[in-house]
């Protein structure tokens, strides 16, 4: 499949999805870490990723160690680049879009901490 197909067909899976499977490199361990995400879209070019635990969770120190990162919806797989976002105001828009796409299955309680967010170009 050519870049822009497995792009498009990627951004199709997303559109359908709740969840998206993001692979990090452990910045201890070396290993692949792999785990099931919330997610919203910013149009047709990112992705953007909330940790629960803002910048204290492991994955998100992961990625600051090693910003590579892996999103994987059924069988399509894209490798891309994090770009790891502080801005208070910017993480507060980006929950307000986290509140509407999972309202019914929300909880303030899920984001302990709430000072970071991610965002991946797809």
């Amino acid at each position: 499949m050519s870049q822009p197909a497995q792009r498009r067909s990627l951004l199709g899976k997303l559109e359908q999805s709740k969840e998206v499977n993001m692979t990090v490199l452990g910045r201890k361990t070396k290993k692949r870490f792999s785990t099931p995400v919330w997610f919203v879209l910013e149009g047709e070019e990112k992705v953007m990723l909330v940790t629960t635990k803002g910048s204290d969770n492991n994955w998100f120190k992961d990625l600051v160690k090693n910003p590579q990162i892996e999103l994987r919806v059924d069988e399509i797989t894209l490798t891309s680049r994090a770009t790891l976002v502080r801005d208070s105001n910017q993480v507060e828009k980006v929950l307000d879009r986290f509140r509407a796409k999972y309202r019914s299955m929300w909880s303030e309680s899920y984001y302990t901490k709430r000072d970071v967010y991610v965002e991946v170009s797809v």
